[in-house]
Order: structure tokens, then C-alpha cells, then sequence
């Protein structure tokens, strides 16, 4: 669970796949396939300029934080579950990244479908309107 890009866009890699990656693309929010070779590292600051132009918070450190807050925000609330399901982490790393956006006031516990999960505060929302 990170940020990368291929130079042209950001994206949230969800798995790598052999030498493919799978991605969820931050703008369109659509999941393709792209080989590993063709992505780098993005900054946190970058990708989240992306969803929230003026979000500004030193919180947003690492890149998993970013990628779990760009996820949240681009697919809406989300179980827990589905989260391990959907990205090569452990449980305890998602705790982790969720306490630490919990903290920033960047993510707030809901329930999906009956069942623990994660969605982005309203305070994510509005920047993203504001785009």
C-alpha cells in the first residue's frame, strides 16, 4: 500500500502482480495493470495535490498514510476487510496507518456493510470539493 506514479499520474498500488502492478488511479478512481518496471515512488505531498490542491498537513507523512487516505477518499468507506483484501498489508500495519490518520483528524471509524471499516472526514470531502 503506496503512492507511485508513472510521470504522467498518481496511483494507489494495491498489489504487485509477478511483474505487473495493480493500481487504482487517484484522478479517475479506475483500477488497471501496469508493469513495475514503468512506476516510481511518489511524494505523499504530490499525490494528495491531486484530491485535496490545498490540504497542506505535516500528519500525512508516510506514503502508506497517503495511499490509505487517497483509497478512502477515491472509493469512499471501505471495511476493513476489504482493505486487507485489497492490499498486500497486514492487519496490524493498517491498524497502524489508520491510528495515525485517526489522529490527524484525517479518517474516522464507520461500519460498511455491517462490518468495521474506514472512511475519509468531512474535512477531506470539502478539500476535495475545492479542487
Amino acid at each position: 500500500m503506496r503512492v507511485v506514479t508513472d510521470g504522467d499520474a498518481y496511483f494507489v498500488l494495491q498489489r504487485v502482480l509477478g511483474e505487473d502492478c495493480q493500481l487504482r488511479g487517484v484522478s479517475s478512481g479506475e483500477t488497471t495493470t501496469q508493469p513495475c518496471e514503468s512506476l516510481s515512488p511518489a511524494t505523499a505531498e504530490a499525490a494528495l495535490g491531486v484530491v485535496a490542491g490545498s490540504l497542506k498537513d505535516e500528519s500525512v507523512t508516510s506514503n502508506q498514510a497517503a495511499a490509505l487516505l487517497l483509497e478512502l477518499t477515491v472509493d469512499g468507506p471501505t471495511s476493513a476487510r476489504e482493505l486487507l483484501d485489497r492490499f498486500d498489508v497486514c492487519e496490524s500495519d493498517l491498524h497502524g496507518v489508520a491510528t495515525e490518520l485517526r489522529s490527524a483528524g484525517l479518517l474516522e471509524p464507520t461500519t460498511v456493510y455491517g462490518e468495521r471499516g474506514y472512511r475519509a472526514t468531512s474535512r477531506i470531502a470539502e478539500q476535495r470539493q475545492d479542487n
